[in-house]
């Protein structure tokens, strides 16, 4: 017997999770298939919510388009789904020198950077347990979410529609067509939010997505959570009373995909110049996340079949790329409005040979 869905998802990371909500709320019919054991990205993310991010402290891609809405979509889930998984709190990023404290006196003046930072530090705050003699950037619309609490919360609610399964999706069984048929199931289309699996697709293994390793360490401290801290490495306060996640590292192929004394040895020695307390590393992880060359998001229909969608390339910033970018392609996938160009995988069409 058939089983009708308006969309089936491959991937319940924070790219599936984030569509397969957004679909919900709209009403539609989802079945989703995953493998949690794969969802490495998602397994070590700290969750940050940071609109003013890179070496040159720059506002993030979209800002003041994504941190607005990424707010109200978690905040709002919460509600829906009675549970507790985002929280609001302001990043302090120390100052490295009185120089460093001026020029940012001057950037401040910007209407940009006037949205977002909240505040200038000009000295020093929790200065018993934090370096920073020069004062710091209070930065707010940041935060975090804790990744593994939302997941959990939309598998819940799938699973109590029988819209989830957690097995393995074979491409080579689905029928493609105006239909897409799999197994007793058929849908107007399928979307590949699988992350890095996508580069094994016989649909978009064309398209540049590059494995991005990170590592984190969990760490039992007394300190401060009352903000996110972050110069060097970040300090996000975890689901314990005093216990933190710091991290985190970055290194492109090739990797080993286990845990690494180098990047336990990288995380703790930025940790220390950070904070004046003492430490216990509790937990190291490690996981590979998707990022694609220009840093921006994969959204759209492969060349040869409209009803075979992606949703990829995340990379570092999933936590507040997921409910915009969830938002423009189901908009686009309902006919309701164009898929923006610096998002959309026809840009790397030249890649693409049948």
């Amino acid at each position: 017997m058939s089983i009708p869905v308006d969309y089936i998802i491959v991937g319940q990371g924070l790219a599936g999770s984030a569509l397969a909500w957004e679909l919900l709320r709209r009403g539609k019919r989802v079945m989703v298939f995953d493998e949690p054991q794969l969802n490495r990205a998602s397994k070590i993310s700290a969750g940050i919510c940071n609109p003013i991010t890179g070496r040159v402290m720059s506002k993030t891609y979209l800002a003041e388009k994504l941190f607005p809405h990424l707010n109200r979509f978690y905040v709002e889930a919460e509600k829906s789904l009675s549970r507790k998984f985002f929280y609001s709190l302001p990043i302090y990023r120390p100052f490295l020198s009185t120089e460093e404290r001026i020029q940012w006196k001057e950037k401040m003046k910007s209407e940009a950077m006037q949205q977002f930072v909240m505040h200038l530090q000009e000295e020093p705050v929790l200065s018993d347990s934090l370096n920073n003699p020069f004062g710091g950037l209070v930065i707010g619309q940041s935060g975090y979410l804790d990744v593994a609490g939302w997941t959990s919360a939309v598998q819940e609610v799938l699973l109590e529609k029988l819209a989830y399964r957690d097995e393995h999706f074979i491409e080579s069984e689905a029928e493609v067509g105006d239909t897409i048929r799999y197994r007793e199931f058929t849908a107007s289309k399928i979307i590949f939010c699988n992350g890095l699996a996508a580069r094994q697709s016989s649909w978009f293994h064309w398209l540049p997505i590059r494995p991005l390793k990170g590592e984190t360490i969990t760490v039992r401290m007394e300190f401060d959570a009352s903000r996110i801290v972050s110069r060097g490495a970040y300090l996000v306060p975890g689901r314990e009373k005093d216990v933190f996640i710091v991290g985190s590292t970055y290194k492109h192929m090739p990797f080993e995909e286990a845990v690494s004394g180098e990047a336990l040895t990288q995380i703790t020695s930025r940790l220390r110049e950070l904070i004046r307390v003492p430490f216990q590393v509790i937990h190291q992880d490690w996981g590979i996340r998707p990022t694609v060359s220009d840093r921006r998001p994969l959204l759209g229909h492969h060349p040869d079949n409209r009803n075979v969608v992606i949703f990829n390339g995340l990379g570092t910033k999933g936590v507040s790329l997921a409910p915009y970018f969830a938002n423009c392609l189901t908009d686009w996938m309902e006919d309701l409005a164009e898929l923006p160009e610096e998002v959309n995988i026809y840009r790397f069409k030249a890649l693409y040979s049948k």
